[in-house]
């Protein structure tokens, strides 16, 4: 019985064959996730193991990932089953970049041995000709004045024109091919001290990252190692293209947006999926606390002579009540928070809108380098409808300045970016866009309008003189602003002016008789700011008056600065 126990345990060790195996297997980049800030990468590492336990290692990953980024999957034949993830960071040894350092010293000596050779023999072959020079003067020209002049016949002569010129035609190529294999060699002793600098010594860690498996029997497959690293970004750009129309066709805008990726990752993204995400996960994922804000009673310094058993304590800036400062605290708060935060065919991205993101599949596979490439791939473009307006602020300027307005289209956010402008194929500058979602209203400005002629002109001044202190009691000024259309169809027009306003009971501020009625007053909240919307026939003319009176108590000085 002891005999059949211990020959079936022999026989069940035989048929287990459990091996514990380190491999080491290669990886490659597979598809990489871009961020506004940061980015999530995909290795490819195919496996074949034996049935055990075993470690497949990863050895060249970049030294700042997240290690708690690191997730496992995969699929294949067999069952395999992942127990533990492990990473640690590793020194790279110098004797690797030693020996290649030697190999390059070593190439970049033999050229430069070979090409001390060619100099030889380019001076041996200059030689030559030379002495063939020398000898075929000598057959013609008397070398002393005791030397009778040669006679040669014609034969004699095309003989030795014949030998000459053959001779000195080998010659002359022989020193072009040696010439030629000097610029060769000069162009690789270049390329071989650049790659020679790049080796320079210097301490390099990477992210060593070890996945434990166990395979039930003979297992093969695929797995999927993803990290997330910070060096990486993208920003958003955009092309707007405007056609302006005849005045039959609508105007109509081409909104082409485009990514410019850029990673320092210390690895190179070669052949790669490549997706573009507007999600911002480095950012602030909660929104900030606001601290209690207490007034209290500013108390006036005591001199140094007065006695004080206690010093008063020093006043936070929060406790003075200053709108001003107030103002400047909230625009900082808010600046932090922001911080934190036929014709040939273009490809474009697979755009897969979630929520609250957008995600830009670049079609086909990419590649970025680590040496400060910048990847510019096209992501949408769109054609929507648009409304055109010139906007002109002549209490500043006279010129009026080209406006389209449009409603955002597609299904998922919109990043900021600069935005190349094209007025009927014409580069006329850039502007940018905020923030924006679908169906949001955005505008675009296009430059100046030259068919559009304004002019303003002071029609009235009453006691006072600009930007002095006057005693008056009644100051009234008004001025004609005139747009005229030189288009050849209709335009609509927006005229933006100001007029003063007081937070002083005892000062008046009037509109005088006979103005023009503003369409919009205190535009975009802006006290005093006024707005006349109307719309231009082609070769038509309008005239708008504006002004004010203000009245003050005699004997206050006020200041009028127009």
């Amino acid at each position: 019985m002891k005999m059949m126990l211990a020959s079936l345990l022999l026989a069940t060790t035989a048929c287990t064959n459990v091996y514990a195996t380190e491999f080491t297997p290669s990886s490659k980049i597979d598809a990489v996730t871009v961020f506004p800030q940061g980015a999530d990468i995909v290795r490819e590492v195919a496996y074949d193991v034996p049935q055990g336990s075993h470690s497949l290692i990863l050895t060249d990953l970049p030294q700042n990932i997240d290690a708690q980024s690191i997730r496992v999957e995969g699929v294949g034949e067999g069952d395999l089953q992942v127990g533990s993830v492990d990473t640690r960071n590793r020194y790279l040894g110098s004797a690797s970049i030693d020996a290649q350092r030697k190999t390059l010293e070593k190439d970049i000596q033999n050229l430069q041995v070979e090409r001390q050779g060619l100099d030889q023999t380019v001076a041996d072959l200059n030689q030559q000709r030379n002495i063939l020079y020398g000898l075929a003067e000598k057959q013609l020209i008397p070398q002393s004045t005791t030397e009778t002049t040669k006679s040669i016949d014609a034969l004699q002569l095309s003989s030795l024109l014949d030998v000459v010129g053959v001779r000195l035609a080998g010659l002359s190529k022989d020193v072009m091919s040696a010439q030629s294999r000097q610029r060769d060699i000069d162009e690789k002793i270049n390329e071989l001290s650049a790659k020679l600098n790049e080796l320079a010594p210097s301490e390099e860690y990477r992210t060593e990252v070890v996945v434990n498996v166990e395979a039930t029997a003979a297992a093969k497959g695929t797995v999927r190692v993803s990290y997330r690293v910070q060096e990486a970004a993208w920003t958003p750009f955009y092309d707007a293209r405007l056609t302006i129309g005849d005045g039959k066709t609508k105007p109509m805008l081409d909104l082409i947006q485009r990514g410019e990726v850029t990673q320092n990752t210390g690895e190179v993204w070669k052949d790669v999926l490549l997706t573009l995400s507007t999600a911002r996960p480095s950012g602030s994922t909660a929104a900030p606390d606001m601290a209690a804000w207490e007034v209290s009673k500013l108390e006036p310094p005591r001199l140094a002579s007065e006695p004080s058993a206690v010093a008063p304590a020093p006043v936070a800036e929060a406790e003075l009540y200053d709108d001003n400062k107030e103002q400047q605290t909230l625009t900082r708060s808010t600046q932090i928070v922001a911080k934190s935060k036929k014709a040939i065919l273009q490809r474009q991205a697979t755009v897969d809108a979630a929520g609250f993101q957008a995600t830009y599949a670049i079609a086909g596979r990419v590649s970025v380098d680590n040496a400060g490439q910048s990847k510019k791939v096209r992501i949408t473009s769109g054609q929507v409808e648009t409304t055109l307006s010139a906007i002109v602020v002549p209490r500043v300027d006279t010129t009026a300045y080209l406006s389209a307005a449009f409603t955002v289209a597609g299904t998922g956010p919109q990043l900021p970016g600069i935005v190349n402008l094209f007025r009927d194929g014409v580069y006329v500058g850039q502007g940018s866009l905020p923030l924006l979602n679908p169906s949001e209203k955005a505008e675009l400005g296009y430059g100046a309008d030259d068919l559009l002629k304004v002019k303003r002109a002071e029609v009235k001044r009453v006691a006072g003189e600009e930007g002095f202190l006057t005693s008056s009691n009644v100051d009234e000024r008004a001025w004609d602003i005139t747009i005229k259309n030189l288009h050849t169809q209709a335009m609509a027009v927006r005229v933006i002016d100001r007029v003063p306003f007081t937070a002083n009971k005892d000062i008046e501020i009037t509109e005088m008789p006979g103005m023009t009625p503003a369409t919009i007053r205190d535009l975009d909240k802006k006290r005093g700011v006024l707005a006349w919307d109307f719309t231009l026939e082609p070769q038509a003319e309008n005239v708008l008056n504006t002004g004010y009176k203000i009245s003050w108590p005699e004997g206050m000085q006020v200041s009028v600065v127009e």
